[in-house]
């Protein structure tokens, strides 16, 4: 119907926008929403794509001040953890992976003394494998990278320029293993064509009101947000109900 298409689009712009102000939050939104369109095995595939335009679009905008150092590493880790996590995508257990995410970025946002021990193990090849292996599973996994690069870069256009290249990899990576394993793109046409049209809306909107907000405005609004989400998936995850595996 095209009430789906035209709802889609409108919520692809605000969480689109809303990544381009904070560098991330949208694809956890999206990720939840996806279900009331698209049916399970469609989700992650999906939420991908439009993802994919989300951040490459947003990247336009802000390339030159992409932080590289990290990006290599970031690539090296996804590769790996991507073999990884597609050998043994059918025998993995998620559920609780949310909940372990959320809790590292809480104590590390917030506990100093936590932060400093978990730094000394932090690199982008860890977050690179965490970040693709499981965005193949749950889509959105958290935004470990987001928060390693709030702690490692000062300025908000190198944090979004960054993040944006760095999630564009990972979602990239979705559509390319979806696609090797045979999901049909084509059936959903429609759906991703106003995703992705209302993501690259919400790109350029979200540069424009990004530019109002002051860097030191903008790094307290990102640390709420990271918090936020933590604390959102970890109420979200222990609400789900158990299973034996």
């Amino acid at each position: 119907m095209m009430a789906n298409e035209v709802s889609l689009f409108i919520i692809a712009i605000f969480t689109s926008t809303l990544a381009g102000i904070c560098a991330m939050g949208g694809g956890m939104i999206l990720v939840l929403i996806l279900p009331f369109f698209v049916p399970a095995t469609a989700i992650i595939p999906i939420h991908g794509i439009t993802q994919f335009a989300s951040n490459s679009s947003r990247l336009a905008f802000c390339f030159k001040h992409v932080y590289w150092p990290f990006v290599g590493q970031f690539i090296i880790g996804a590769l790996v953890g991507t073999a990884l996590f597609s050998t043994f995508l059918i025998n993995i257990s998620s559920q609780n992976l949310p909940l372990f995410i959320s809790v590292y970025l809480l104590l590390t946002l917030w506990l100093k003394p936590i932060e400093r021990l978990f730094s000394k193990f932090e690199s982008f090849y860890i977050v690179g494998a965490i970040q693709a292996g499981l965005g193949l599973l749950v889509g959105a996994p958290g935004p470990i990278t987001v928060t390693l690069l709030y702690k490692k870069l000062t300025e908000k256009e190198q944090i979004i320029a960054t993040a944006s290249l760095l999630m564009g990899i990972t979602n990239l990576n979705k559509v390319l293993v979806y696609s090797v394993i045979g999901f049909q793109f084509l059936e959903y046409w429609q759906l991703i064509l106003a995703s992705v049209v209302g993501a690259t809306f919400g790109s350029i909107l979200g540069n424009y009101l990004r530019n109002k907000i002051p860097n030191q405005h903008f790094m307290v609004l990102l640390k709420f947000i990271l918090t936020s989400l933590a604390l959102c998936t970890c109420v979200r995850t222990l609400q789900l109900p158990h299973t034996l595996n």
